[in-house]
């Protein structure tokens, strides 16, 4: 017979908690609801609970006091906490605390009553089992952790630039983010989608499942199947064992269509039955398969101009374009290119272990004046360079490669408005100040709270120092 658990259940939440109580007895299992910390606390020194299920928000108390008094007078019991839109750092610390785990409400069926099974099981362990039970948590500690780095390092300001056109991207994605709408991305080599894509996932409730990325150009349209939709054994020579693909290894998660644009018609109208119907069969399979996937797909090539040749499917470019990003390539926002500059400036100064200061108003102006055809990324090797070889720590413009002063002194003059050039003067300047804004100011020939009227005019953050 299945043993049974005793489970206490605190939660204010008077629905949420009747639905998790009813999922529980029905399955024989015994509760204890309550609805305060203080109750909790008082029910703890009367009963021998096998699980407990707390929500982090009580009125009397947060859900985490609840989780350490209870480690500490029984610390074999399990303790899961849970809360409607669980942040990261708040799961890192319960799980730091001794939480078995951290559920998103409304807890589904499934995990409610595998959680309370599992607790059954726990009281009747040995001291083995539970040591391994101690090592999975370990490790869940560990996934958490590297979750929490992913986002800080695919946050919303890792989208390098405050121009006015990057600025509305950034609004678009907060607003994207919350939906699991798909996302079509579109900008010239080097712009950011990738980094764009990671963005979306990784600040989305997805943002703990997997993030799958498949390169479309990479593959032949027979290989680019497999990938995507795996495949059975002896599928095809050298189909060897069963292999699972992309979608199905993104599932609940987001996948990223790199290169969206080179795919052939017949991987066209795979993908577009995907879309439509969220389901699939492996190569030389005949299991249908469904997954629930976001879907961000990206392409540097212009997908009306496709259509009207007729090399990309009306139908599949509608589904797709369910939410369009355009990235603006870097000779179109030359006001973001002097914290570009500082920003990888300091990023590849950390890598190198090589300090730098800045740059010098020759070199920025050779910067800004260069039409960057790489974009973002070509904008990063260079500096990656030009800090490996310079001599001094300020960006000379002898320090600059030949190939970005020729380019600037026979590209074509870039015209900004009014409110373009003084933004762009103040962000060079802060630059070659290395943002000490005090000395910003004195090369100005401004005062600090003139200089800061305008950073506030002109939205423009604060950057590697604030002095």
């Amino acid at each position: 017979m299945t043993p049974k658990a005793n489970v206490l259940l605190v939660d204010a939440d008077a629905e949420s908690a009747r639905i998790q109580s009813g999922i529980l007895t029905r399955a024989g299992h015994r509760v204890v609801s309550v609805d305060r910390a203080a109750l909790a606390l008082e029910r703890m020194r009367g009963h021998n609970f096998d699980l407990v299920i707390v929500a982090v928000e009580l009125p009397d108390g947060g859900g985490i006091e609840v989780l350490s008094r209870f480690k500490e007078a029984s610390p074999e019991t399990p303790v899961a906490v849970s809360a409607t839109r669980p942040e990261v750092d708040a799961t890192i610390l319960a799980l730091r605390k001794g939480a078995y785990d951290f559920l998103r409400k409304p807890v589904s069926e499934d995990l409610l009553l595998g959680l309370a099974d599992k607790a059954a099981e726990i009281k009747q362990m040995g001291y083995e089992r539970r040591r391994a039970l101690e090592e999975l948590h370990s490790e869940k500690v560990k996934n958490f952790e590297l979750r929490r780095n992913l986002q800080g390092q695919y946050a919303f300001n890792a989208i390098l630039g405050k121009s006015p056109k990057m600025k509305q991207i950034h609004d678009l994605l907060q607003e994207v983010t919350a939906t699991d709408s798909t996302v079509l991305v579109m900008g010239e080599s080097g712009t950011g989608k990738g980094l764009l894509a990671r963005i979306l996932h990784y600040n989305s409730l997805r943002a703990d499942r997997p993030f799958v990325e498949a390169n479309c150009a990479v593959y032949s349209e027979g290989i680019l199947h497999s990938e995507l939709f795996g495949h059975e054994k002896g599928a095809f020579t050298g189909a060897v064992k069963q292999k699972k693909g992309r979608f199905e290894l993104a599932h609940s998660g987001s996948i990223f269509l790199d290169e969206i644009g080179d795919i052939s018609p017949a991987t066209q109208l795979m993908l577009l039955r995907f879309l439509q119907e969220r389901r699939f069969e492996r190569v030389g399979g005949e299991e249908t398969i469904e997954v629930d996937v976001r879907v961000i797909a990206a392409t540097n090539k212009n997908l009306q101009e496709g259509m009207e040749r007729g090399s990309f499917r009306n139908d599949l470019f509608y589904r797709l374009n369910v939410i369009p990003i355009h990235i603006p390539p870097l000779r179109e926002r030359v006001e973001d290119i002097p914290t570009l500059g500082m920003e990888f400036l300091e990023r590849v100064s950390k890598k190198t272990g090589k300090s730098m200061r800045g740059f010098s108003s020759e070199a920025m102006e050779v910067m800004t004046r260069y039409s960057w055809p790489g974009n973002v990324r070509e904008l990063e090797n260079v500096l990656e360079r030009t800090v490996i070889l310079s001599k001094g720590d300020l960006i000379e413009f002898s320090d600059l490669p030949p190939n970005l002063k020729d380019g600037a002194v026979e590209g074509a003059e870039v015209k900004l408005s009014l409110y373009e050039n003084e933004r762009l003067y103040i962000l060079k300047t802060l630059a070659e100040c290395n943002w000490n804004k005090k000395l910003a100011a004195s090369v100005l020939g401004i005062n600090r709270s003139s200089l800061y009227s305008k950073l506030k005019k002109y939205d423009i953050g604060r950057g590697p120092s604030s002095n």
